[in-house]
C-alpha cells in the first residue's frame, strides 16, 4: 500500500494516490514512443497510434465493499482471487519474466508478516500498521536526514555534531509517525476504513506490504541498482509493464513522490528565508514558485526511477496478484486510503522538515551552510 515512501525519496512509499474523480470511463492508449497512458479523458488524435488500442477500455469497476466481520465471530480466511489470463509467454512463463539478480530478494519480502488480530472496530494505528506506513517511515526519515545533513568534510566537527544532535531529536521515528497519524485522523471515513483494513488482512495484501517494507529499507537501494542493470539486458514483458503503469496511475504514486519533494523544498526555503536578513527574505508566493519548480524538475526523473523500483519491489508477485492490487486501489476504499494518506504524509513531512530546518539554521549560521553548498532534496519515491 505504501511503496511510495520507499527507495526513491519514495517513500515511498509506502506511500498512494489518485487523481480526483473516478467517474465515467477509463481510457487507455499507446503513443508513438510505445508508452501506455491511462486517463479519465479520451485521447487526442495526435496522441495515439492508429490501432484498436485507442478505443476506451471498459469501465474499471471498484472492488466490492468488504464488510468488517463481527468481533465475536472468527475472521474468515479470504481466498486469493485469480484473474483469468490468456496463456501467453508474457503473462506466465518463467522465461518471459526479467531474471532476478542473485541475492536481491529478501526472504522476508516473500513471507507475509504475522497476522494482526481482529478485535472490534479497526483503529487508525492498526490500519497504518497493516498498510506498512509505520515501518516504511524509517526509510523515508533516513533519506530526509541525507537531504538535511551537509556532506562530511564541508563543515567543522563541532557544527556537524550540532547538526546530528538536532536531526536525531527532530526526526525521531515515533514523533514523525505521530504527526502522520494525527494528520490522517480527521480524514477517517469509517466504512472505507473498515473495507481497506479488511482487504489489507488478506494473504495477497500481507504479501504485498511485506515486499514494500523490504524495498523501503536503505539496504535495498543497491539491490534496485543491480536489478536495473539486469532488466536492461532482459526487459520485462509488456503485460508486466502495463500492470505497473496502471498501478502507478490509479494510486497516483508518482504525484505523491513529487509532492513530497516539493514539501521538503518548501520547508527548507521557508526556514532559510526566515533566518536571513529582512531585505532578502522571500515572499510566500516566491517560496511556492520555488517549490513548484523543484517539483517539476523532480517529476521528470521520477517516472523512470519509479518504474524500476516497482519492477524490483513486486518481482515475486504473479500478474494476477498484481491485478488484484490494481483493482483494490481503484475501489472506493482504495481511493479513499490513498488520498487520505497522501495528504497526511505530505503535510506532516513538510511541517517536520520546516521545523527541523528552522532549528538547524538557528544553531549553525547561514553563511556556514552556504559554504557547505547543501544539495537539493533527493527525489522521493
Amino acid at each position: 500500500m505504501t511503496d511510495r515512501i520507499a527507495p526513491v525519496l519514495t517513500l515511498i512509499a509506502a506511500l498512494a494516490l489518485l487523481p480526483a474523480g473516478g467517474s465515467a470511463e477509463t481510457y487507455r492508449w499507446i503513443d508513438e514512443q510505445g508508452n501506455v497512458t491511462y486517463s479519465n479523458r479520451p485521447p487526442q488524435p495526435r496522441e495515439v497510434l492508429p490501432t484498436p488500442e485507442t478505443r476506451p477500455a471498459p469501465e474499471t469497476k471498484p472492488a466490492p465493499e468488504l464488510k468488517a466481520p463481527d468481533a465475536k465471530a472468527p475472521e474468515p480466511k479470504t481466498p486469493e482471487t485469480k484473474t483469468p489470463q490468456a496463456k501467453t509467454p508474457d503473462a506466465k512463463t518463467p522465461e518471459a519474466r526479467a531474471p532476478e539478480p542473485p541475492g536481491t530478494r529478501d526472504a522476508k519480502a516473500t513471507v507475509p508478516p504475522t497476522q494482526i488480530p481482529r478485535a472490534g472496530p479497526t483503529k487508525v494505528d492498526e490500519l497504518l500498521e497493516l498498510s506498512g506506513v509505520r515501518a516504511q517511515l524509517v526509510g523515508l526519515l533516513n533519506r530526509v536526514v541525507l537531504d538535511l545533513r551537509p556532506p562530511s568534510g564541508q563543515m567543522s566537527a563541532a557544527d556537524l555534531a550540532t547538526i546530528d544532535r538536532i536531526l536525531a531529536q527532530s526526526l525521531r521515528h515515533e514523533a514523525v509517525y505521530g504527526a502522520v497519524r494525527d494528520a490522517f485522523r480527521p480524514q477517517v471515513d469509517r466504512p472505507n476504513l473498515e473495507a481497506a483494513a479488511a482487504w489489507l488482512r488478506t494473504p495477497v495484501a500481507r504479501k504485498i506490504v511485506a515486499m514494500e517494507i523490504a524495498s523501503s529499507e536503505p539496504s535495498a537501494e543497491q539491490k534496485v541498482a543491480d536489478y536495473a542493470a539486469m532488466v536492461k539486458a532482459n526487459p520485462p514483458p509488456a503485460r508486466r509493464l502495463e500492470l505497473l503503469q496502471r498501478l502507478d496511475w490509479v494510486t497516483g504514486a508518482n504525484e505523491t513522490s513529487a509532492d513530497l519533494v516539493a514539501a521538503i523544498a518548501r520547508g527548507l526555503s521557508t526556514a532559510v528565508s526566515a533566518a536571513g536578513p529582512p531585505e532578502s527574505r522571500l515572499r510566500p508566493g516566491q517560496i511556492e514558485d520555488r517549490a513548484a519548480q523543484v517539483r517539476a524538475r523532480a517529476q521528470e526523473t521520477l517516472r523512470e526511477v519509479r518504474t524500476m523500483s516497482m519492477l524490483y519491489t513486486y518481482q515475486a508477485l504473479e500478474d494476477d496478484e498484481l491485478a488484484e492490487y490494481v483493482r483494490f486501489s481503484g475501489s472506493d476504499a482504495g481511493r479513499w486510503y490513498n488520498t487520505a494518506m497522501r495528504k497526511a504524509l505530505v503535510g506532516a513531512i513538510g511541517k517536520v522538515v520546516e521545523q527541523t530546518a528552522t532549528e538547524l539554521v538557528r544553531a549553525v549560521p547561514l553563511e556556514r551552510w552556504a559554504r557547505a553548498a547543501m544539495p537539493a532534496p533527493h527525489p522521493v519515491k
